[in-house]
């Protein structure tokens, strides 16, 4: 069984990359580029699979996992769809998603904070996601005009 901090943390971390999967759902339909429909398909595989391993590490340990708070899903889908009414490009869609990006990182780094007695493989689970979601921007920003 986990301590509360680790399990705490891993628990943030499922919920984030359930919630990065989400969101580039949402604007997948919106692509036009090849390209960037690619990359957003690559880090919606690569979040699902970390999502299956921090799943299967709190299974493993009995302790249970959540959604996403509905309020937050929701919120993020309608910010996006604000974000995307007027301007729908592929440029704003990265955009979008490299502040989305920019906000996981900052969650999590609060979560490593708020939970420091983690303990090392929880708190290396946690920079894996946070190192995701600087790559996933480092790929978008060739798509910002």
């Amino acid at each position: 069984m986990y301590d509360s901090d680790s399990a705490n943390l891993l628990r943030e971390c499922n919920s984030g990359s359930k919630m990065a999967v989400s969101s580039i759902r949402n604007v997948m339909d919106d692509v036009k580029e090849e390209k960037l429909k690619q990359i957003l398909k690559t880090y919606i595989k690569r979040h699902e699979e970390y999502g299956e391993e921090i799943h299967a590490q709190l299974s493993s340990a009995g302790v249970p996992t959540e959604e996403p708070a509905t309020p937050a899903k929701a919120m993020a889908k309608v910010v996006t769809e604000v974000k995307l009414l007027v301007d729908h490009s592929d440029g704003q869609i990265a955009e979008v998603m490299i502040d989305g990006c920019n906000m996981g990182v900052k969650s999590i780094s609060k979560f490593q904070n708020r939970y420091a007695k983690a303990d090392p493989q929880s708190k290396k689970a946690a920079e894996k996601l946070i190192q995701m979601e600087q790559q996933m921007a480092d790929d978008l920003r060739q798509f910002l005009s």
